[in-house]
């Protein structure tokens, strides 16, 4: 029932027991979909099991559903800062996870059985002071990668005064974000061709997320309407495995944030690090972002709903915590993320008297009164559904600034 995705064992048996569900289907996705929908429904079903069946379905999807006379290219991105352990082997490292080559090895087993889908792995180095980046060149070139994976640094971005940077001095300024729009912008530059669809998508530098699960998220494009899809951790189909206890701050943070942004109310894990676009709309919605921190996510989801109502789509995913030398464990990001929104509200968003109340009680927060109300979240929160926070107001500004 458990499940190590740093694991080279581990990933061994996920891959062998997705071929084995892809050959018992006939490499059929509905077949596959319907018995996802057995197993959950079992209380017995292995771990392993559910997420073989994910590797499975998505690969069936790339296979079966992606025609061959419409060629796909993929840009697949994330971000690197304090990964140099984690890069590493087992060997190398306690830490060292790897992440890099099985990644590229993900991405190889997902499109190699179909030769009208390219695609490409870009890192993108977001300042980091232990030299991650250099470090991912040399092992893209140790491994004869080149052709596939190749590093960009925000730093030259930023040099450069290239406009997706516009407001950062340095690195230090971005946390993550400005490293994902720098490698957005990136992906946007080179022409694939007039008959060529380009979908740029971008995780996290962990193993948390399956990249075999790709083809979950590239799907809906098929519907032309569908302009962002999303993955999902709090979706009943999602299999998750997260480390700690229950996170009464996140369902605070999720509450607070869609009183000020309902026009995002279908959407509730806006930080599942799993998220894909099309290549014209991620070109639009990249420049002139004013936050290059840890709520980047949500800005992007807003400017798509404003440019492009209800084009987005919700994928539940496999997700397996992998917090082993995380470079985000110790940080507070709850706070300065909701200041972040309350900015996003003020600037793209009409003046709305309940969401005005919670912005100011936001913007009156200091960490020690923030961390007062977290630590003591009402129960009418920390007992709701998540899905269920947005729907209406469960408690006014008023209130919890008394709690």
């Amino acid at each position: 029932m458990s499940l190590d995705l740093t694991n080279p064992t581990h990933l061994d048996e996920l891959y062998h027991l997705a071929e084995q569900f892809l050959n018992k289907s006939n490499h059929s996705p509905d077949a596959l979909l319907s018995l996802e929908a057995e197993q959950l429904q079992s209380p017995d079903t292995l771990l392993s099991h559910r997420v073989a069946l994910k590797l499975a379905r998505s690969k069936a999807i790339i296979t079966q559903r992606f025609p061959a006379e419409k060629p796909l290219f993929v840009s697949v991105l994330f971000a690197v800062y304090k990964e140099h352990q984690r890069i590493l082997t087992a060997d190398e490292h306690p830490h060292g996870e790897d992440f890099l080559n099985r990644k590229i090895h993900q991405l190889h087993w997902l499109f190699d059985d179909s030769p009208h889908i390219d695609w490409e792995l870009i890192v993108v180095d977001d300042g980091c002071p232990e030299g991650s980046g250099h470090i991912a060149q040399e092992i893209i070139k140790k491994n004869h990668h080149e052709a596939k994976a190749r590093v960009l640094f925000l730093q030259d971005a930023i040099a450069s005064d290239l406009p997706v940077v516009d407001g950062l001095t340095s690195p230090a300024d971005s946390q993550k974000g400005g490293a994902i729009l720098y490698g957005m912008w990136e992906a946007t530059q080179k022409n694939h061709g007039p008959d060529v669809e380009h979908i740029i998508l971008y995780t996290d530098a962990d193993l948390s997320t399956h990249l075999g699960q790709t083809g979950l998220l590239l799907e809906p494009f098929l519907d032309p309407k569908v302009q962002t899809s999303i993955g999902s951790r709090r979706d009943p189909a999602s299999v998750v495995v997260k480390k700690g206890t229950r996170n009464t701050r996140g369902k605070l943070f999720i509450y607070l944030w869609k009183r000020l942004l309902p026009i995002l109310d279908d959407i509730v894990d806006t930080q599942c690090a799993f998220k894909a676009f099309r290549s014209d709309l991620a070109n639009d919605i990249i420049l002139n972002s004013i936050e290059k921190k840890f709520a980047f996510d949500i800005e992007l989801l807003l400017k798509t709903e404003q440019r492009s109502p209800d084009s987005t789509c919700v994928i539940p995913l496999a997700w397996i915590d992998s917090e082993a030398a995380s470079t985000t464990t110790d940080l507070e990001p709850y706070l300065p993320m909701l200041q972040s929104i309350v900015s996003m509200y003020r600037t793209y968003l009409p003046v709305n008297d309940d969401a005005e109340a919670f912005a100011r009680l936001i913007e009156s927060l200091t960490q020690d009164t923030w961390h007062a109300l977290a630590n003591h979240v009402p129960p009418e929160i920390a007992d709701c559904n998540p899905a269920d926070l947005g729907k209406s107001e469960i408690i006014s500004a008023d209130h919890l600034s008394k709690s």
